[in-house]
C-alpha cells in the first residue's frame, strides 16, 4: 500500500466509525514523516474544517508502557472538533466514534507565536482552562504502533473546554501543581496532576513547537492556537448512558460534567 491508499483506508474508517487492522500488524511500518503525511491527506479527504490548534498525545510518561509508545505525538484540532462548556455540563454523542476514551487535560491558548531557534523558548499564553479530550482508536482494543496512531490524526476525537482562566508570571509553575480527580457515575476512577504531562503542560507546548519544526509539511504554532496538552490520567473507556466528571484543583479550580449518549 502507498501513502494515498493508507490515507483512504483511514479516512473511510473514521467516517464510518468502523475499525481496521493496524498497518503495523500488516507489515506496513511507517516512518514518522510518512505517518504525519498520511494524517494530512486524511484531513483533506474528510473535508475537515480549519485547523485552530493541536492536541498533544502520550505526554504522560506513566502510560507509555500501556500503549507501547516511547514519545508524544500530535494531531490537528479543528473548528468542528472543539466545543466550549456553556455551563459545567455537556452531552456528547458517541456514535461518531469507534472505541472512545476520556482524558482530563489542561487546555491553553497562545498569546504569541513561540520563537524559533531556541531550545527553551518562552511560551506566552492568553488563557488556560480545564478540559476533556475524547480520544478514539480506529484500531481494535487500542492496540497500535506509534505511527499507526499518528496516521489516524493522533487519536483525536473531540475537545471540550471549560472555564477560561487568566494567566500570570507564575502560571507555568502553577500548572505543574494542578490536580484532577476523574469520576464515573460519582465513583472515583483515577487522580492525576499537571506534573504527569512531560515536565508540566507548558513543557509539552515546547516539545510540540520543536517537533513541528522537524517534520515537513507541518504548520508552525501561531497566535490564537488552542492546544490541549495531554492527559493527566490514563485514558478511560467510555460508553453511552454514562456520566463522567472531573474536579480540577489549583489555578483552574472547577468541575466539568459530561453525559454520553
Amino acid at each position: 500500500m502507498n501513502i494515498e491508499e493508507i490515507a483512504s483506508e483511514v479516512s473511510s474508517s473514521i467516517s464510518l466509525a468502523k475499525q481496521i487492522e493496524p498497518f503495523s500488524k500488516r507489515g506496513l511500518v511507517l516512518s514518522l514523516q510518512e505517518a504525519y503525511d498520511v494524517a494530512g491527506i486524511v484531513r483533506q479527504k474528510l473535508g475537515q474544517t480549519e485547523i485552530i490548534g493541536r492536541k498533544i498525545g502520550f505526554t504522560n510518561r506513566n502510560i507509555w508502557n500501556i500503549y507501547n509508545v516511547d514519545q508524544p505525538i500530535w494531531g490537528p484540532i479543528t473548528t468542528n472538533s472543539v466545543s466550549f462548556f456553556g455551563s459545567n455540563f455537556l452531552k456528547i454523542d458517541l456514535s461518531q466514534f469507534c472505541e472512545p476514551r476520556i482524558e482530563p487535560e489542561i487546555v491553553v491558548c497562545l498569546k504569541q507565536t513561540p520563537k524559533d531557534g531556541s531550545e527553551n523558548p518562552e511560551i506566552y499564553l492568553d488563557w488556560i482552562a480545564p478540559g476533556f479530550e475524547i480520544v478514539d482508536s480506529i484500531y481494535p482494543n487500542w492496540k497500535f504502533s506509534l505511527t499507526d496512531a499518528i496516521a489516524s490524526g493522533g487519536l483525536h476525537g473531540c475537545l471540550v473546554v471549560g472555564k477560561k482562566f487568566k494567566v500570570n508570571d507564575r502560571t507555568e509553575r502553577d500548572l505543574i501543581d494542578v490536580g484532577v480527580s476523574l469520576y464515573r457515575g460519582g465513583r472515583i476512577e483515577e487522580v492525576g496532576k499537571g506534573a504527569n504531562v512531560l515536565d508540566g503542560p507548558v513543557s509539552a507546548i515546547r516539545y510540540l513547537h520543536s517537533g513541528l519544526s522537524k517534520i515537513r509539511n507541518q504548520d508552525a504554532l501561531s497566535v490564537g492556537n488552542i492546544i490541549t496538552t495531554g492527559t493527566m490520567t490514563d485514558a478511560k473507556p467510555i460508553f453511552s448512558k454514562e456520566k463522567w466528571s472531573a474536579k480540577f484543583e489549583g489555578v483552574v479550580e472547577s468541575e466539568l460534567n459530561l453525559e454520553f449518549f
